[in-house]
């Protein structure tokens, strides 16, 4: 195999590939990124839980092949080249790096070793907005739970029914995201948070979407993302969704982000009381220092109050762009609810 590699390009796509490979032990095939050069450069990673190809069709291929090369060394070289031309070559297990008076020898392992990945023939296709999509991972994430005993609340779900919903929750709030069907067919899959992270940022828009009862692909034109899904039932969130709400304030975003922003100085525990036309906030979990102060509302809630964790409501409002959101309430002591178009987060208040 022999390549002439565009620089910034291929620096691009390690720096993608390289975050799917195996990094603590460099005896692993998975450590490795597969290359493989034909009209095109294929390059692929995984560490068998998830991987990616990239497709590079501007580097010049002068002999194909395929062949392994360990990616965090393949990188980090690349990296410290200059942006010109590098040549690749491989021969004999050993893969050659050189530009200019600059050269580097790597080992490299049997191609046909390198984990396979699934076939795409074996997946239904699920019709969806693409855009709307990522927008809801991104909604969504926030709220995913971290190590939880509960495997299945590590991820998001995917449940296809009359709309496709983004679900997730860490037990103290739950947030949904809906977006129109555009198929008939209805799927539950659950989708690891170590995948969305890379999902954010591989993907922007004009992808496809497939699915079995293991894994979940998602193809582009350049870029083919897998990932295995998590094994388990999600909780019963659409039993936890009001139905009705005796009350529902609208507040300005930039006002209630600024207000909370001035309690958290002191503390991160918060004290919402509504009272006319006027919401007022305090800290309440340090008795040495105090903090408040006073938003205006739309509102003809009168002494009602409640304390919550605003970091719940400061990840609400930093992934939303409308400027009046929804605060939807029923009883103090029970979940109240945010509300910013089709995207809601219902969320657990705290004892006082």
């Amino acid at each position: 195999m022999k390549l002439k590699l565009s620089k910034p390009i291929i620096e691009n796509i390690l720096s993608v590939v390289t975050n799917f490979t195996e990094k603590k032990d460099d005896s692993q095939i998975t450590s490795h990124i597969y290359i493989e050069a034909n009209e095109n450069i294929i390059i692929k990673a995984t560490d068998n839980e998830f991987g990616v190809i990239y497709i590079d069709n501007s580097s010049e291929v002068i002999q194909t092949g395929k062949t392994t090369i360990n990616g965090k060394k393949f990188y980090e070289i690349i990296k410290a080249l200059n942006d010109d031309i590098i040549e690749f070559e491989e021969e004999n297990n050993i893969a050659t790096i050189s530009q200019n008076k600059s050269m580097y020898k790597l080992p490299t392992f049997d191609a046909t070793s390198f984990p396979e990945f699934p076939d795409i023939k074996n997946f239904k296709k699920i019709d969806i907005n693409s855009i709307e999509f990522i927008d809801g991972l991104k909604k969504t994430y926030l709220a995913i739970d971290n190590n939880n005993p509960k495997y299945e609340l590590n991820g998001a779900l995917i449940d296809v029914k009359e709309n496709l919903n983004i679900v997730s929750t860490d037990t103290k709030r739950l947030a949904i995201y809906s977006i129109k069907n555009q198929t008939t067919d209805k799927a539950s899959i659950i989708i690891p948070k170590k995948a969305i992270s890379e999902i954010k940022k591989l993907f922007i828009d004009n992808f496809d979407l497939f699915i079995n009862d293991t894994h979940l692909i998602i193809k582009s034109d350049n870029i083919t993302f897998f990932t295995q899904l998590i094994n388990g039932s999600f909780p019963n969130y659409e039993r936890i969704i009001p139905t009705e709400y005796k009350h529902i304030v609208k507040i300005n975003k930039s006002s209630f982000l600024k207000a909370i922003k001035q309690i958290n100085i002191i503390s991160f525990e918060v004290k919402l009381t509504f009272n006319q036309n006027k919401l007022h906030l305090e800290s309440i979990s340090d008795e040495t220092f105090e903090a408040q102060t006073d938003i205006e509302i739309e509102s003809e809630v009168t002494d009602f109050k409640f304390a919550v964790n605003s970091k719940f409501i400061l990840d609400f409002l930093s992934v939303i762009d409308d400027e009046i959101i929804d605060m939807c309430l029923n009883e103090e002591n029970i979940p109240f609810t945010l509300k910013s178009k089709n995207f809601q987060t219902i969320i657990m208040p705290l004892t006082i």
